[in-house]
């Protein structure tokens, strides 16, 4: 049993992760990024609740600094020196900027294989992807959003049942408000 103290490491992952976001938005809002880093975290969270996440000392701030090596200035060894190796190892298997040429199938694969913690939080940060569509986005941008989130649920929702579901049910909800909508 881990002796970390959940609420401290989700304020310190939390404070830095809105430093590191400071001034971006999320897509097609107002809102601060560090909005989206919790709400993944929040679908985290609830999910570990329901059935395991893994390491969720590993996978509770990986999933508050899932963007920061991909959209900041943040470097890996910098993650590393502050919230450990593990940690920062399962940020950049989710980091599609560590692929080059970046494939899906290469990064699916990566998150696969890396862990049990990787995948749950990128199917959180699916999930959580999918409560809108930027309005800026094409009817094809979101189908084909729509199909790359098949392809996460397919490669990743054996991990855990719970999000496998809950990815099941945001992508028919999304098909019908951001795709299906549009048609009337």
């Amino acid at each position: 049993m881990s002796t970390v103290d959940p609420q401290h490491l989700y304020n310190k992952a939390w404070l830095f992760a809105s430093q590191a976001h400071v001034g971006q938005k999320m897509k097609g809002s107002d809102l601060p990024y560090s909005t989206h880093v919790a709400m993944v975290a929040n679908e985290l969270i609830f999910a570990d609740r329901k059935e395991s996440v893994g390491a969720f000392e590993v996978a509770l701030p990986a999933a508050l600094l899932h963007d920061v090596l991909e959209d900041t200035n943040v470097k890996q060894d910098e993650l590393a020196a502050v919230f450990g190796v593990q940690v920062a190892s399962t940020v950049a298997s989710l980091s599609k900027n560590m692929i080059a040429p970046f494939s899906e199938a290469l990064y699916l694969q990566g998150i696969a294989s890396h862990s049990r913690e990787a995948a749950a939080v990128k199917l959180c940060d699916r999930i959580t992807n999918l409560q809108s569509a930027p309005p800026i986005w094409t009817k094809a941008k979101r189908a084909s959003y729509l199909v790359e989130s098949a392809q996460i649920l397919s490669a990743l929702g054996h991990v855990n049942g719970y999000l496998k579901e809950r990815l099941g049910v945001a992508m028919i909800r999304y098909q019908k408000l951001y795709i299906d909508a549009l048609d009337r």
